[in-house]
């Protein structure tokens, strides 16, 4: 099995600190597929911002042609923005997937592009990509693991100066419940995180930071908690005595309903506290 991508490292203790956590928004999200072999997937999503009133949304479409090894995959939001992701897997090389990946505002006339490569052993991952402005930077990423350690490296070159703009490295050990993930970034912020599955239905994370010129570290300590099958209980707190929570019902397979809610210790008599609904449909 491959090494995670260098943007994976550590997923775990993110995911346990991000996902279901949607206060301040009120969100709808559907994934359904059609085809013979599901080749087709249609991907929706609405999102409502409280404080604001604004809405947005997105809808994604996405084909598979496997017997060649291609994805192509149409976007659209509101903001009309449209999306063009060409995916080619195992074509050139085994393990090799070229990504072209770009973007075009009708409105105004501009267009971005993105070329993307990520090759992949049993042991070592490297991704690259290059955009296709004019004075792009190259971005390329490499994690090399064995027998459960993690060693990563990535770095940005501009092109138009051809200075390096940033150097980060990750170092990390994978257990059969455990995640332990720790990284400098160009030598100016240090982190690392904690990942435990301490029981079938517990999972623990800790996240710790700091940055050069702080006073102090920043931390964090979040918990996931499965009563039931069709239930998921959430929470975390910060340095900075930020509390949320997070409940996930599952109504059925294929549907689930997300309320969470988020409100600083220190500021509890002065409101802005933030909440948030969820529904999400996958098929």
């Amino acid at each position: 099995m491959a090494p995670p991508t260098y943007a994976d490292l550590g997923k775990d203790a993110k995911d346990l600190f991000t996902k279901e956590y949607n206060h301040g928004f009120l969100k709808v999200e559907t994934t359904t597929r059609a085809g013979e072999k599901e080749e087709v997937e249609f991907k929706t999503g609405a999102v409502h911002t409280i404080a604001s009133g604004r809405m947005a949304g997105n809808l994604d479409v996405k084909y598979k042609v496997p017997s060649y090894g291609i994805t192509l995959t149409e976007k659209w939001n509101t903001d009309n923005m449209l999306g063009t992701i060409i995916e080619i897997q195992d074509q050139f090389a085994r393990g090799l997937k070229v990504t072209l990946d770009s973007s075009y505002a009708p409105q105004v006339g501009k267009r971005t592009g993105k070329v993307k490569a990520e090759w992949a052993s049993d042991s070592v991952k490297v991704n690259c990509d290059l955009g296709l402005d004019v004075g792009p930077m190259l971005n390329v990423a490499a994690v090399a693991a064995h027998q459960g350690w993690l060693l990563g490296l990535q770095t940005s070159f501009d092109t138009a100066s051809s200075r390096l703009r940033g150097t980060n490295v990750a170092f990390g050990r994978t257990g059969h419940n455990y995640t332990l993930h720790s990284f400098v970034n160009d030598g100016q912020e240090f982190g690392a995180s904690l990942y435990h599955r301490a029981a079938p239905n517990v999972e623990l994370g800790a996240q710790l930071g700091w940055t050069v010129g702080d006073q102090s570290a920043r931390f964090a300590l979040a918990t996931k908690y499965c009563p039931a099958k069709d239930l998921e209980l959430k929470a975390k707190v910060d340095s900075q005595a930020k509390v949320a929570f997070a409940a996930t019902h599952h109504l059925s397979d294929q549907l689930k309903l997300i309320l969470s809610t988020q409100f600083g210790l220190n500021t509890l008599n002065e409101g802005g506290h933030k909440f948030g609904l969820g529904l999400v449909y996958t098929q």
